[in-house]
C-alpha cells in the first residue's frame, strides 16, 4: 500500500505481542495438559494418546478452512486478517479455561469426553487467531531483512510467554511432594489467557499491512490444486518436514521433562532451573540472528548447526547421567543448535509463500500458510501421542505419582533423549533440499 506508514518498532513490538498471545494459551495446553488429564485426573496414558491424535487429525483439517476463509474475505479498512485476531482471541480464553475444570471425583467416561470435546473447540479458536495471524508476516513487509527482524519479534514474543509457564508454574503447580495440584491449573490458564487477550488487543492496534490484499472474488476454493502445489513447492516441503520433524520428535522434551524430574532425578523443582538453562541458548540465537543473516544465507543457518544437535541428544540417549546438571548441558546444546532455525522460520515460510505465487500465480498467504500449519498440527498431535506412548511403554503408572517402580525411570530417561536424537537427524536431512536464494526473496532457486 503506497501511502502505509514505514516500517518500523511498532510492527516488530506489535507481531512479537501476537505470537505472545498465541503462547499464553498454547504453550501451557502443550506443556501441562497430559500432567492434567493423565496424572491429575487419571486417564489412562494409551487412552490420552488416542485423544490428543484425533484432536490433532481434527486440529489440522480446520486449518486449510480457516485459510481459505481468511484468503476469500474482505479486507475491513486496510486489514485483512486483524478482525480475525481481533474477534477470535475471546472464544480462544474461553475455551481455555474450560478444558482445565477440575474433575477428579467424575466417571472415567466424563473425563475421556471433556479432554475430548474441550480440546475440539480449543483447537478451531486457536486456528481462527493463529492462521491468520502467521499469515500477516508475508503482508507487514515483502522486505527479506525486515521479515528476519518480525521472525525474531515473533520468537521474543513467544520466549517470554513461554518462562512464565516453564519457570514460575512448576513452583506453584507442584505440591512439597512433587505432585501435580490439579485445582490450581484453571486459576494459572484463566491469567494468562486474560494477558493473551490484551496483547493479541495491542497487537491489532500498532502492527500495519503494507501488502495489497489479493481477493479474487470469481475464483472459487480448490483445496485439492492448493496442495497439489504445495507438494511441489521444494521450499516449503523443506519446511513442512523439518517442522514436523522437529515439533512431532525434539520438542517432546518439554513435555517429557515433566516425567524425567519428577521420576529419574526426583526432583520437580529443577524444573524452572532446566527451563532456564534450556532457554538461554535461544536467547542468544535471538540476539545474533539480525548479524548473522547479513553474513550467512538463512539456509546454512538453518541447516548446519543441527550437526551439533546429533552430537549431544545422542550422547543424552545412550551416556547415563545421574547429575541432572550435566544432562542439561548437553540439552542447551541441542536447544541452540535448533535455536536459529526456530528465530527464522517464519521468514522462510514468508519467502515460501511469496515462490508460491512466482510459480502459480494466485496469492494465498492463508491457504499455504494453513497447509503449513496443517502439517504442524498433526505434528505436534504425533508429538504428544508419541510422549504419551513412550510413557506407558516405561511402565508409568499415574497412580504412584513420582515414586515409580523399578526400571521406570531409566526406561523414561531413555525415551527422552531418544525421540530428539531422531528429530535432530531429520531436520538436518530436510533442511539440505531448502532452495529458496533470499538475496532475492522467492524468485532464485539454489541447484
Amino acid at each position: 500500500m503506497s501511502n502505509a506508514k514505514p516500517f518500523g518498532w511498532k510492527d516488530k513490538i506489535g507481531y512479537g505481542l501476537g505470537d505472545f498471545g498465541c503462547n499464553m494459551s498454547f504453550v501451557f495446553i502443550n506443556s501441562y495438559m497430559m500432567v492434567f488429564f493423565v496424572t491429575c485426573l487419571g486417564i489412562d496414558p494409551k487412552h490420552y494418546a488416542a485423544i490428543i491424535l484425533i484432536a490433532k487429525i481434527w486440529d489440522a483439517i480446520n486449518d486449510p478452512i480457516i485459510g481459505a476463509l481468511c484468503d476469500a474475505s474482505k479486507p475491513k479498512g486496510k486489514s485483512k486478517f486483524k478482525p480475525w485476531i481481533k474477534w477470535g482471541c475471546i472464544p480462544l480464553l474461553i475455551s481455555s479455561v474450560v478444558m482445565f475444570i477440575y474433575i477428579p471425583n467424575a466417571p472415567y467416561t466424563v473425563k475421556i469426553a471433556v479432554c475430548l470435546v474441550t480440546y475440539l473447540i480449543w483447537s478451531v479458536a486457536y486456528t481462527s487467531v493463529n492462521v491468520p495471524y502467521g499469515s500477516m508476516q508475508s503482508v507487514i513487509t515483502k522486505n527479506d531483512l525486515q521479515r528476519a527482524e518480525l521472525s525474531n519479534a515473533r520468537s521474543i514474543g513467544a520466549l517470554l510467554a513461554q518462562l512464565p509457564v516453564m519457570i514460575l508454574l512448576p513452583l506453584l503447580i507442584y505440591d512439597d511432594n512433587n505432585q501435580p495440584r490439579g485445582n490450581l491449573f484453571i486459576v494459572f490458564v484463566t491469567v494468562m489467557g486474560i494477558i493473551g487477550v490484551i496483547a493479541f488487543q495491542i497487537m491489532c492496534t500498532i502492527t500495519t499491512e503494507r501488502v495489497e490484499p489479493a481477493v479474487n472474488k470469481t475464483q472459487k476454493f480448490n483445496y485439492f490444486r492448493t496442495l497439489g502445489s504445495f507438494f511441489t513447492n521444494r521450499p516449503i516441503m523443506a519446511l513442512t518436514v523439518s517442522t514436523v520433524s522437529y515439533l512431532a520428535l525434539i520438542m517432546t522434551v518439554t513435555t517429557s521433562m515433566q516425567y524425567i524430574f519428577m521420576c529419574y532425578f526426583e526432583n520437580s523443582k529443577l524444573i524452572p532451573v532446566a527451563t532456564v538453562i534450556a532457554g538461554v541458548p535461544m536467547v542468544v540465537a535471538i540476539v545474533l540472528v539480525k548479524p548473522l543473516v547479513k553474513r550467512f544465507s538463512k539456509k546454512a543457518l538453518c541447516t548446519y548447526p543441527f550437526i551439533a544437535g546429533i552430537i549431544s541428544t545422542g550422547i543424552i540417549t545412550f551416556v547415563k547421567f545421574s547429575n541432572p546438571y550435566v544432562w542439561l548441558v548437553f540439552v542447551g546444546v541441542a536447544v541452540l543448535s535448533t535455536g536459529l532455525y526456530m528465530v527464522l522460520i517464519w521468514a522462510m515460510v514468508a519467502d515460501s509463500i511469496d515462490y508460491q505465487e512466482k510459480r502459480t500465480g494466485r496469492r494465498e498467504e492463508g491457504s499455504i500458510y494453513a497447509t503449513y500449519s496443517l502439517f504442524r498440527k498433526l505434528a505436534q498431535g504425533i508429538g504428544s501421542s508419541a510422549v504419551s506412548l513412550a510413557i506407558g511403554w516405561t511402565g508409568y503408572k499415574a497412580e504412584f505419582g513420582a515414586y515409580q517402580p523399578e526400571g521406570v525411570a531409566d526406561k523414561i530417561y531413555l525415551v527422552t533423549g531418544l525421540l530428539p536424537f531422531m528429530g535432530t537427524i531429520i531436520c538436518f536431512i530436510s533442511m539440505l533440499f531448502y532452495n529458496i536464494n533470499e538475496k532475492e526473496t522467492g524468485v532464485n532457486e539454489d541447484a
